[in-house]
């Protein structure tokens, strides 16, 4: 009985169905590195929206200072547009009526307690202090942080609230903000035409350049590939694109009322050259004020007097009309 006898050939099957051996290598191998590359993905993606949630889920109380008896009244408000609950505490002057105010915003992970010193010298000196959590920090409501993009409806908030006070003159208000309170301010002033003045300590220029100088020392994470997989969950995940965080885009729009941009040559976490960038943008009239040696947000920390002095002399001029009564630092 004659018996046929066929070659395979790479690429072809044998009479009984199976690969040929270097095909079937070649897709095991394939199959390896897509399931390889998979399961990296998937890694890389749960640890970047792990690492979103953990920096803007809600924060708690921070710190456990409280104002002096008598000298604070708590209080709440709306935030504008979204009606967000915003909780806070109220500084009448002491001895003024109908005089100036202050609103003062603190930065990110903190809450209304990091900006305590300050508000009792500016009570004591003559002003209305209005300090409050922003959204999704101590007791106001919300879920996350958006790290200024929201949080420039709470500050327009509190501008609201205070015009409606009968202790404050509604055309004589100014905000001082803090890194993520800083940029919110920026924001709120360039839609808000009732903020007289602003002052910004360490603010950023855009988001996403401060993040990719500051990541890695935040996180501990490498930037690349986790940052660009965190910014892209938050599109998702808190609904804010981080592309349209860019106070330089607006700030333009706050002259001719004052602004005071302040920064430490040492800032670790938004590098100096934001504050350049920023005064650059800023129309007149505008003020950058440089401190050597401080780190982020280390000029009001270190050398609160002196802080103070510089703050207080530039929304005196700022706040007070001809004829009106000037404060006494």
């Amino acid at each position: 009985m004659a018996v046929e006898t066929r070659r395979a050939t790479p690429g072809t099957l044998a009479p009984n169905g199976a690969v040929q051996p270097l095909l079937r290598t070649a897709l095991l191998a394939t199959a390896a590195t897509l399931g390889i590359s998979g399961a990296a993905a998937a890694v890389l993606s749960a640890v970047s929206g792990f690492l979103l949630y953990q920096y803007t889920h809600a924060r708690g109380v921070w710190g456990t200072d409280e104002p002096p008896t008598g000298t604070a009244e708590e209080v709440s408000f709306t935030s504008a547009e979204d009606n967000m609950r915003i909780s806070g505490w109220f500084f009448p002057a002491s001895g003024v009526s109908r005089g100036p105010a202050v609103v003062l915003c603190h930065g990110i992970w903190t809450g209304r307690r990091e900006c305590l010193p300050l508000a009792l010298r500016f009570r004591a000196a003559g002003y209305n202090v209005l300090c409050f959590d922003f959204r999704a920090h101590g007791l106001s409501d919300g879920r996350f942080t958006s790290v200024g993009y929201r949080e420039t409806n709470d500050v327009i908030g509190a501008v609201q609230y205070l015009k409606q006070r009968p202790e404050v003159d509604p055309a004589r208000i100014g905000v001082i903000g803090f890194s993520m309170g800083a940029a919110a301010t920026i924001q709120a002033a360039a839609r808000c035409p009732d903020i007289a003045a602003v002052v910004a300590d360490s603010a950023y220029a855009t988001f996403v350049d401060a993040a990719k100088y500051s990541f890695s020392l935040v996180t501990r994470m490498p930037h690349f590939p986790v940052a660009p997989i965190a910014l892209q969950c938050a599109k998702w995940m808190i609904h804010v694109d981080a592309e349209q965080l860019r106070p330089i885009d607006v700030i333009g729009r706050i002259a001719p009322r004052p602004i005071l941009l302040t920064h430490g040559m040492l800032d670790e976490i938004v590098p100096v050259r934001h504050a350049y960038t920023l005064f650059k943008a800023a129309e007149e009239p505008k003020e950058l004020w440089i401190v050597p040696g401080a780190h982020h947000v280390g000029a009001r920390d270190e050398d609160p007097d002196g802080y103070f002095l510089k703050v207080e002399q530039f929304l005196r001029e700022a706040l007070n009309p001809a004829g009106a009564l000037l404060p006494t630092a």
